[in-house]
């Protein structure tokens, strides 16, 4: 442990096997310590003012008070970084974008073997996502109020002149639920790219295109370029911009490649030269020059620094959501020794994307 204090779990679902699955993948970890259980949401928000603990897992669905519920009560009385658990279908994953609006750091799925899942990778990723929701700054989690867009406008038909890369990893489901819905239609491509699977932002692309002026979709591979429009992928993938038959694309392939954390790697030898974001930040500064714009949002990743020292390099210009408005700093305070770029909160960001052209 090197003399670090254990990071201190809840563990809340309906499931006493899962609680028990939960406790069990936890426990693997020596530098995390399980410290109690809950049922059911009334005994989680009493159990939870009477325990001193880092991080709380919190089941989405259960009988009494649901998960959305219990959330709302933590983040008044006792805030702490929480993370959701949820099956991810159907009504379980817009439940679960729900509490990321109220407060939540981030989600994991239910592990099922019924699946067919590779249940080692699965404790991997939720023992991570544990580690990094303790570092998370709670303090900064704010209740968002989305309005659904009462019309979303046409994309431009036109060869766009210039591009917005937005780039998110831990706590950006928070800042794009921020940014996105205060946008009007942006004059040029707008590329949000984030480190989260493919099917996740798939159904977050579902969730949060109601609530936007212009059009999102997820990225398919030679999907054509347009103004006006807002284009999700999982920086997991490889993905860059190119001109094909005069008409500027996305070119999209699987990577296998993970990302780097900046908890997870030495930070003196820098991040993957060829991660997905830096690749798409290249291949951007490749096609339209001065005019690209790269916003980084919450997030921990290394990913990315060389693809925005390329931006500016290219004459582009780097912004960053201020940090100490982010759920997660990291990657924003690396962008800023390495490169360099101005500290906007949210509604500014969102005024410089809409004036850029």
């Amino acid at each position: 442990m090197n003399g670090q204090q254990r990071v201190k779990v809840f563990v809340v679902d309906d499931s006493p096997l899962m609680c028990r699955a939960m406790e069990r993948i936890l426990s693997e970890d020596p530098s995390i310590e399980v410290v109690g259980r809950a049922l059911n949401g009334q005994e989680a928000v009493k159990r939870l003012t009477e325990l001193s603990c880092d991080v709380c897992t919190l089941d989405v669905h259960m009988p009494r008070m649901n998960g959305l519920s219990v959330l709302k009560r933590l983040m008044v009385r006792n805030p702490l970084p929480t993370v959701m658990v949820s099956a991810f279908t159907g009504d379980g994953s817009r439940v679960t974008f729900e509490a990321l609006r109220y407060g939540a750091v981030d989600f994991f799925k239910k592990p099922s073997r019924n699946e067919g899942e590779d249940l080692e990778q699965q404790g991997d990723i939720l023992r991570t996502k544990i580690r990094r929701a303790a570092r998370i700054k709670v303090e900064a989690a704010r209740y968002l109020r989305l309005r659904v867009a009462r019309s979303q406008a046409e994309p431009s038909s036109e060869e766009p002149e210039a591009v917005t890369i937005v780039a998110a990893s831990t706590g950006g489901y928070a800042s794009v639920l921020s940014l996105l819905p205060r946008l009007a239609p942006p004059r040029s491509p707008l590329i949000i790219s984030m480190a989260t699977p493919t099917r996740y932002l798939r159904a977050f692309v579902d969730y949060i295109r109601p609530f936007l002026a212009f059009p999102a979709a997820m990225v398919e591979d030679g999907i054509p370029l347009h103004g006006g429009k807002a284009y999700f992928v999982s920086s997991e993938d490889s993905s860059a911009i190119e001109v094909k038959k005069g008409q500027t694309v996305l070119r999209v392939s699987s990577r296998s490649l993970p990302l780097a954390s900046a908890h997870d790697v030495d930070s003196e030898h820098g991040p993957d030269k060829e991660s997905g974001l830096d690749l798409l930040m290249f291949s951007a500064s490749e096609r339209f020059g001065p005019r690209v714009l790269g916003v980084f949002l919450s997030g921990d990743q290394l990913d990315g620094i060389t693809g925005a020292q390329e931006i500016k390099r290219s004459g582009g210009r780097i912004l960053a959501q201020r940090p100490d408005t982010c759920l997660c700093p990291d990657q924003i305070e690396a962008v800023t020794e390495k490169v360099g770029c101005d500290h906007l909160v949210i509604p500014d960001l969102a005024k410089e994307i809409g004036d850029w052209s």
